[in-house]
């Protein structure tokens, strides 16, 4: 009897063993995995998110009119006789602006010049390398490959917002790019600014963000005479980064209409065959036959 009990006990014991290893673990399951491993990365993404968040100033914003040849060669003075001081814009050669000015030769040499350039060189920047190693270190980032990346509302925006900060080394900072290590060329033009500071984020941590900027200092421009130089010089820079914009713009509806009208001429050529089919006595596919 004491054999038989030892024995239904064990059965017993197998009988339980074999019940647990039916059901199923979680960690097992293949969808109980996905959708782990989902929320892991929806948490992840959401901290990285949240350790990067900071407040964003707004934009001014810019109409960017071609056409203004004027307005154009006004930020095309300021661009080649300021910006290149430090700045290269290889995106363009001296030989291709007249034609986006609207100017002649002579008259850009007169009026523009190349700065000691050759006419069909590239526009390079004039500071010596030997300066720009003992203060700059690296070189300043080219301006075709800023105005390709930024927006023009970008790039008014900073232009026009530079305000004085003595903790930075160059004693200014500015409001969309802050840290900022350029100068602010401007300041005998626009004058000295101070920013408009709210709290807010920076990379995840409150901090005092700059979303604007007021005046301290007059520069010898008016706020609007400054604005509209500014627009001028972003112009001129999208007109650089974007040399095929106008003849894409005037290309553009006469391709929309020519697909549009050989669409129109295939759908006609469609119902015409296909209505020969339909009534034809001799189908297609008896041909032959």
């Amino acid at each position: 009897m004491a054999v038989l009990g030892v024995g239904g006990d064990c059965t017993k014991q197998i009988r339980r063993d074999q019940a647990m290893t039916k059901k199923k673990s979680p960690i097992g399951n293949p969808g109980a995995l996905l959708a782990l491993a989902a929320s892991l990365v929806v948490l992840s993404c959401g901290m990285a998110r949240a350790s990067v968040a900071s407040t964003k100033p707004p934009l001014k914003p810019i109409t960017v009119n071609l056409r203004d040849k004027a307005a154009l060669r006004n930020g095309a003075l300021y661009t080649l006789h300021m910006c290149t001081a430090c700045h290269s814009l290889q995106g363009a050669r001296y030989s291709s602006l007249p034609h986006m000015l609207g100017m002649s030769k002579s008259e850009f040499e007169a009026i523009i010049g190349t700065n000691g350039h050759h006419y069909h060189d590239t526009i390079t920047t004039s500071m010596p390398p030997a300066i720009i190693e003992a203060f700059a270190k690296i070189p300043p980032p080219d301006l075709t490959d800023i105005a390709r990346r930024r927006s023009p509302a970008w790039l008014f925006t900073y232009l026009t917002s530079f305000y004085v900060d003595p903790s930075r080394p160059s004693g200014v900072n500015n409001v969309v790019f802050n840290n900022v290590a350029m100068p602010d060329v401007f300041a005998p033009l626009q004058g000295l600014q101070k920013p408009r500071m709210i709290e807010g984020l920076r990379y995840g941590s409150p901090a005092k963000v700059a979303v604007g900027v007021l005046p301290l200092t007059k520069g010898s421009m008016t706020p609007a005479q400054f604005d509209r130089t500014a627009r001028d010089i972003v112009e001129f820079l999208y007109a650089v980064a974007h040399p095929h914009q106008q003849e894409r713009a005037r290309l553009g509806p006469w391709i929309i209409g020519l697909f549009v009208v050989l669409s129109i001429l295939t759908y006609l050529i469609y119902k015409l065959y296909w209505r020969r089919v339909g009534t034809s006595e001799e189908r297609w596919w008896r041909v032959g036959k």
